[in-house]
């Protein structure tokens, strides 16, 4: 029966759905062949005993048991839901996702053109210009979805054929997160392919998650390489650190690492530090390739006070693939005044008679100097001379320096240590220690000082035992110290003072500090040139400890260099160190508070915690529970104020976080306090993951790699034709419409009929 409806339903409907199918008779509950078999083989039996016996014409009896059988057939037919259903199919168009770099390595010009050459944007407009009609053919079938992305993706406006790129001014370029959003934006859509414009230039791999649902889904990734696939060389300023404030005729370093790409650096490139204000060259290096990444380091010796503008600069005999990442600007804070030192000394030993007569010499230097073991009426010495040790936190704040020689801890009360600790980590000041044989360090091990030496365990460190050398480690040239200039005016460390057969430049008394004893935050400045018992030991080690410093020296025979020599080594020896201890407490000095951030330098948008701490016990009863932080980041642009509240169990110290979201210098200032002008400052250097402008270079290799592990292929101009062929995604739902016919009136009418025609029948017959 299902076949002749379906038949008789073809010659009067005409077909609605897809691939020229009609309209047909369908089943709510459709039955197998066989059952109908078995109902039309019931129906009919039933209706033959019905009516065999029964008295009557044969043929009425016949015409009747026809018609019991047809209504039996209808009512099953009826009871299975018989109705109308339209064939309709919704259709899915498949995606195809076009990711776009518009970061601002795009704006480098490395890619030959028909005329000179262009940039990697000019290639990209060229190539999307040429692959209109490819585009075109895309877009008629397929959902042709268009994003720009960078350090993530983002929806670029425009027709499916002829996006706004807009301009290409991203921070950094990451290809991983750009498919990773895109796949998110398609979302359950099928996507028949991802085409990727680009440099190549990304600095982390693709999410294995993301590869994964790459190669599960099967969606290829073709990639269109732009700008040139030759090295064209590039150099680039990586890191560029400097002291925010430092003293007129100071030793003031500014360590720069370069970055480059391999085999990019010329034989005769140069690294310079310029005064921007005079053009004057302060200082400059030459660059080789196998030094990309090392740490240099410049030294400018200032001789006017105020804010220096300087700029590091690299300079090279042939074109650089990107100049703006050649240049940085560097600002630093010159304080003309003399840098004030307290030098306390057990003893006379030789290496006290010599330091005390170099502080007195130096003109940029105020000493104190105290004798621990001189009579009474001994007058103690220095520029500016004290006849006791500061007994009170704002005594202790006069100096800068505090120099401790051999001197026994127990000539200090436990306030005086306490106020020396604090003179360091609030204030900023520097202390140097000095060793000897009698007290230091031995007898500082149970003191409030005993923080601040460089290393743990038992303090009374014996002697070498030998004559050694001395020899500076990278950090020293990292901080600027122990780099010695000579007459003819170059830096560096002297030849002759790691000659072991100048007895001179031979030091009998070196203190033996075991390397593994030594804290983790502790930096060998100078180590002994030959190695005791198979190692190298260290002899100057720095320390940072709160906002200052502390550095040791174990040896007390620096005075022995000036044999044959003058005072020239042994001079720019402690001179240097002293100011560079000295350099951090000008961020504190003549302020009411010290403003920190920590860490120094960060990433764009990774927080960063602001501290201020007060210094002045008078100012901190005065203040509310928030002080206000003006932000001003790079380029002079107001980025408002941070608050930052104060802690419950530190009621001097108030805190907070600052999540920049620009790269370069970011400036924080305090509001000013009551009756006080100076003004608590901070910088926080900000960089971008990918700085794109570092590393120019392109990765065509990383691109093809991409494509090669998703089963993609690399389309150069020329081939963007074959991006018609991709395959088909699509999805096809079928979704008929159905009309049900066993509850219509005609249904309800033939049911009727049916019986009616058998009552009459019957009665005809005489059956009723």
């Amino acid at each position: 029966m299902s076949a002749i409806s379906e038949s008789v339903a073809n010659l009067f409907l005409t077909g609605a759905g897809a691939a020229g199918e009609v309209a047909h008779l369908a089943w709510e509950y459709p039955l197998p062949a066989w059952a109908w078999g078995l109902i039309f083989c019931g129906a009919a039996l039933a209706a033959f005993f019905s009516y065999t016996r029964l008295a009557g014409p044969r043929a009425v009896r016949g015409a009747l048991a026809i018609v019991r059988a047809l209504t039996l057939v209808l009512l099953a037919a009826l009871i299975s839901g018989p109705m109308w259903e339209t064939p309709r199919y919704n259709v899915e168009e498949d995606w195809v996702l076009m990711l776009v770099d518009r970061s601002r390595s795009m704006s480098i010009a490395d890619e030959p053109g028909a005329v000179g050459v262009r940039t990697r944007d000019d290639q990209l407009r060229t190539v999307l210009s040429r692959a209109d009609e490819t585009v075109g053919a895309l877009a008629a079938d397929r959902h042709v979805h268009w994003l720009g992305f960078h350090t993530g993706a983002f929806r670029l406006e425009g027709s499916e054929t002829a996006p706004e790129l807009g301009g290409a001014e991203g921070e950094g370029t990451d290809i991983g997160s750009a498919i990773d959003q895109a796949l998110r934006r398609a979302a359950a859509r099928p996507v028949s392919g991802i085409v990727v414009f680009s440099d190549g230039r990304s600095p982390a791999a693709i999410d294995p998650a993301v590869r994964r649902r790459l190669q599960s889904e099967n969606i290829q990734v073709h990639v269109v390489p732009l700008g040139s696939s030759v090295p064209v060389g590039d150099l680039a300023l990586g890191r560029v650190e400097a002291p925010r404030r430092a003293f007129v005729r100071d030793k003031v370093p500014v360590v720069v690492e370069v970055d480059a790409a391999s085999g990019a650096v010329p034989e005769d490139a140069v690294l310079r530090l310029v005064d921007e204000a005079t053009g004057e060259t302060l200082d400059e290096r030459a660059v080789h390739a196998q030094e990309s990444g090392t740490p240099f380091t410049l030294v400018a010796d200032p001789k006017i006070a105020g804010e220096a503008r300087w700029r590091v600069e690299i300079h090279s005999p042939r074109p650089d693939l990107a100049p703006a990442n050649n240049v940085r600007e560097v600002l630093v804070d010159l304080v003309d005044r003399p840098l004030r030192v307290l030098f306390v000394e057990g003893y006379p030993r030789w290496e006290y008679r010599y330091l005390k007569n170099l502080l007195i010499r130096e003109k940029s230097i105020e000493s104190s100097v105290i004798l621990l073991s001189a009579d009474r009426d001994f007058a103690q010495e220095g520029n500016v001379p004290i006849t006791r040790l500061p007994r009170a936190a704002d005594e202790w704040s006069r100096f800068d320096v505090v120099v401790m020689g051999d001197a026994p801890a127990s000539f200090f009360t436990t306030e005086q240590q306490e106020q020396m600790r604090d003179l360091v980590a609030s204030r900023g000041a520097g202390l140097l220690w000095i060793g000897g044989p009698r007290s230091t360090p031995g007898s500082w091990a149970q003191s409030a000082l005993a923080d601040l030496l460089p290393f743990r365990g038992e303090l009374d460190l014996p002697a070498v035992g030998a004559p050694v050398n001395l020899q500076p480690t990278e950090f020293a040239e990292q901080l600027g110290v122990l780099q010695f200039v000579s007459a003819s005016g170059s830096a560096g460390w002297p030849a002759e003072l790691t000659d072991s057969a100048s007895s001179w430049a031979r030091l009998w008394y070196v203190q033996r500090i075991d390397p593994k004893r030594l804290k983790p935050a502790a930096e060998v400045l100078a180590k002994t040139y030959q190695p005791i018992d198979g190692e190298y030991l260290p002899v100057v080690v720095n320390l940072r400890y709160g906002a200052g410093q502390a550095m040791y020296v174990a040896t007390d025979e620096i005075w022995r260099w000036r044999y044959g020599r003058g005072d020239a080594l042994p001079d720019q020896f402690w001179i240097g160190m002293i100011r560079m201890l000295g350099r951090e407490s000008l961020a504190v000095s003549g302020h009411w508070a010290l403003l920190q951030v920590e860490p120094r330098r960060v990433e764009i948008r990774q927080s960063a915690h602001v501290v201020l701490r007060v210094l002045d016990g008078a100012v901190a009863d005065a203040l509310d529970d928030a002080i206000e932080v003006a932000v001003t980041a790079p380029g002079g642009r107001d980025a408002g104020k941070l608050t930052l509240r104060q802690r419950g169990d530190a009621p001097d110290r108030f805190e907070g976080t600052l999540v920049p979201d620009q790269s370069g210098a970011w400036r924080l200032n305090a509001v000013t306090a009551p009756g006080i002008a100076a003004v608590p400052e901070a910088v926080l250097e900000v960089f971008a993951r990918d700085e794109e402008l570092r590393l120019a270079e392109t990765d065509h290799h990383g691109l093809a790699t991409l494509a090669e592990q998703t089963g993609g292929s690399v389309l150069h101009d020329a081939a963007l034709s074959e991006l018609k062929n991709l395959s088909r995604r699509e999805v096809r739902t079928y979704n008929p419409i159905r009309e049900r016919l066993w509850d219509t009136p005609a249904a309800f009418a033939a049911i009727v009929i049916l019986l009616t025609l058998e009552w009459i029948g019957r009665r005809v017959i005489r059956l009723v």
